[in-house]
């Protein structure tokens, strides 16, 4: 085969570009966030996407409310998408952790693969989110190992719709100390490895306003970052902005947005070093954008 010094050059310019690069192909650290009132894609959209490069966020987990008509979510992903940020649907409840709301979570999805069908490239969810929470039903205190089977089934159910379009990734929220549930069936995994290994991503709730030392995020999630390395799958690390009243430990709300920037460049720095670390989310978009400064 013969080369022109044209395809020389360009061959010299690739390879240098490569050198240069380290020839790395390691995709930019996610940083997301949660909007979980719908209707601010039609009342502020220019605003969530003016903070969200502001604050380097490349990922939108967006609330599903299904009466919004189609076009109001083709407007604001466009709009993301030319922004370079990504959305995912989401959607929850505790009660989607039980067989008898199973319909609620395949319509979801039902309506998310009949949507981006029809939908152009630079409209279409890259994503499902779910965040089903059934710890805070009161069947969880009196008949656990029931409320985690159905938990489970539910899991199984919408992951194997939703990879009918193997586009979609599939992620969900869980908290820290799940890690501390075993399977009814299995007492040597804990659901919080079982939900790891279903997913494509997890999004841990490690709310804690520091990242080193005792009771700090990275010491609540040394068994979820060493399982995921392990199986292969993307963790991202979840602080909180809203104000708790269950500690002010748990929260950035006191401290406000440079103090946890800071802490967050730590973090990052800190679990850079496990492959399963892809990034960070900040809950919640509508809490966030009211942080303080200081």
């Amino acid at each position: 085969m013969q080369y022109t010094s044209r395809s020389f050059s360009i061959l010299a310019l690739v390879t240098l570009f490569l050198f240069l690069t380290g020839f790395s192909t390691e995709s930019k650290p996610i940083k997301a966030t949660w909007i979980w009132h719908t209707s601010l894609i039609t009342s502020e959209p220019d605003q969530i996407l003016s903070f969200s490069k502001e604050q380097g966020v490349n990922l939108l987990y967006l609330q599903m409310d299904l009466s919004q008509k189609p076009e109001s979510y083709r407007t604001f992903i466009r709009k993301a998408s030319e922004a370079g940020i990504k959305v995912h649907a989401l959607g929850g409840s505790p009660q989607w952790g039980l067989e008898a709301h199973r319909s609620r979570i395949i319509a979801l999805i039902d309506w998310v693969l009949a949507y981006n069908q029809a939908a152009a490239d630079e409209e279409k969810f890259s994503g499902i989110h779910l965040d089903i929470e059934p710890y805070l039903l009161p069947q969880w205190k009196t008949d656990q190992a029931s409320v985690v089977s159905q938990w489970k089934a539910n899991v199984e159910a919408y992951t194997s719709r939703a990879q009918t379009d193997p586009a979609l990734e599939i992620g969900c929220d869980i908290p820290f100390w799940l890690d501390k549930v075993f399977l009814p069936d299995d007492s040597t995994t804990t659901l919080s490895k079982w939900l790891i290994d279903k997913h494509d991503h997890v999004t841990i709730m490690s709310y804690r306003d520091r990242v080193e030392g005792s009771n700090s995020i990275t010491a609540l999630v040394t068994e979820e970052i060493a399982w995921a390395d392990e199986l292969g799958k993307s963790i991202l690390l979840a602080v909180e902005t809203k104000e708790s009243h269950e500690g002010n430990h748990l929260s950035f709300y006191e401290e406000g947005k440079t103090y946890m920037n800071h802490m967050l460049a730590r973090l990052t720095e800190l679990m850079s070093v496990h492959p399963s670390f892809k990034g960070i989310a900040i809950h919640s978009y509508e809490h966030w954008v009211a942080l303080k400064d200081e």
